[in-house]
């Protein structure tokens, strides 16, 4: 198979989580420091292949049964040093942006710093299993990097804006051990290449209900400080020190000395919005849409195979080159119609 196919087919997952991401943010991060962060995350695949080998290296005296062996391979030669490396990313480069204002950023650019791991490692798998493997990863690796990155990032986003050094230190801590512990756990469930292999499932799933139940906190606790905001009409010399999204969304003009309320100010109830989660047609959109995506994906680079790249046959005629791309673009573009719609929807209040 070529490998523009096999290369699409590693990349184009990670991206289709990266759109969800990024469409989920009500106030969007720069897409110049999440395409930074994403490539950071990539690049970091290059020292973590020699830290690794040292590290396993380390730990080859235990290596004395299976369980022992699929542990060290685990801990040490995956998700010790590669959650570190991601940890650095999100400390040492995203930590000081001015971009990052909410503690519900750390979420965004901790999965997307993941993502950015998750497509090059997946396309030096891919190269090596081919299809087979490509499906697989898209369904379980891919996903697996994406919410330890969320739930590491929902730590991270927390310890930003903590006032306590302790509980900084504390949060930071937490959001790297957790990450390393759920990813070493997967693996080792993997590396056993037993039945207990089917355990890695298991931890999946744990890490997506936890990194969705912390996204939502981190998003309600938000709307709870806008709400409050709004409702007490903060001071001027206060909506200095407020975040410029935070702003926005509260609804207040630029910051002016003044303790009377702006013209036209709508007042919001101090009441804070009633959460909502996705329903299970919003949720069959965005599956269908994905999968759709991600077929048309590849499709679209086995068709700029055929038409580009030299082959031992007769050449195409215009009319069938013509045909082939009519042919990709309607899935293609019913696919994304299907999978932004279930972006958008629809929502029910939660708990109902």
């Amino acid at each position: 198979m070529s490998a523009l196919v096999l290369g699409g087919s590693a990349i184009v997952p990670s991206l289709l989580l990266l759109w969800y991401i990024y469409e989920r943010d009500r106030n969007p991060e720069p897409r110049g420091l999440l395409l930074k962060t994403f490539l950071l995350g990539a690049v970091i695949c290059v020292p973590v292949v020699p830290v690794a080998l040292w590290l396993e290296s380390l730990g080859r005296g235990w290596e004395t049964g299976v369980w022992s062996t699929a542990l060290v391979r685990a801990f040490l030669g995956a998700a010790l040093p590669e959650e570190l490396f991601k940890y650095l990313v999100l400390r040492r480069y995203v930590w000081n942006k001015p971009a990052f204002d909410e503690p519900l950023d750390g979420v965004v650019y901790g999965a997307t710093a993941s993502l950015g791991f998750a497509t090059l490692e997946n396309l030096l798998y891919v190269g090596d299993g081919g299809m087979g493997v490509a499906v697989l990863r898209a369904l379980t690796a891919v996903p697996e990097h994406a919410f330890t990155g969320v739930i590491m990032g929902a730590f991270l986003g927390r310890a930003r804006f903590a006032r306590d050094e302790g509980q900084r230190f504390g949060l930071l801590a937490a959001g790297l051990g957790w990450a390393i512990l759920l990813h070493g756990a997967y693996d080792a469930f993997l590396m056993t290449e037993t039945a207990f292999a089917l355990l890695a499932l298991a931890v999946l799933v744990i890490e997506v209900g936890w990194g969705r139940g912390l996204y939502k906190g981190l998003q309600h606790e938000q709307a709870l400080v806008v709400t409050s905001l709004v409702a007490r009409q903060p001071l001027a010399e206060e909506r200095l020190l407020m975040s410029e999204p935070v702003q926005m969304a509260a609804g207040m003009a630029p910051p002016r000395i003044s303790r009377e309320p702006r013209a036209g100010h709508v007042r919001l109830s101090s009441v804070p919005p009633p959460a909502l989660q996705r329903t299970l047609w919003s949720w069959l959109k965005l599956g269908l849409g994905g999968l759709g995506l991600s077929a048309c994906g590849l499709a679209w680079l086995v068709v700029a195979n055929i038409l580009w790249l030299p082959t031992d046959g007769e050449p195409l005629t215009t009319s069938l080159k013509l045909f082939l791309v009519f042919l990709c673009s309607i899935p293609t573009a019913l696919s994304l119609l299907l999978f932004r719609s279930g972006l958008r929807g629809p929502f029910a209040p939660a708990g109902t």
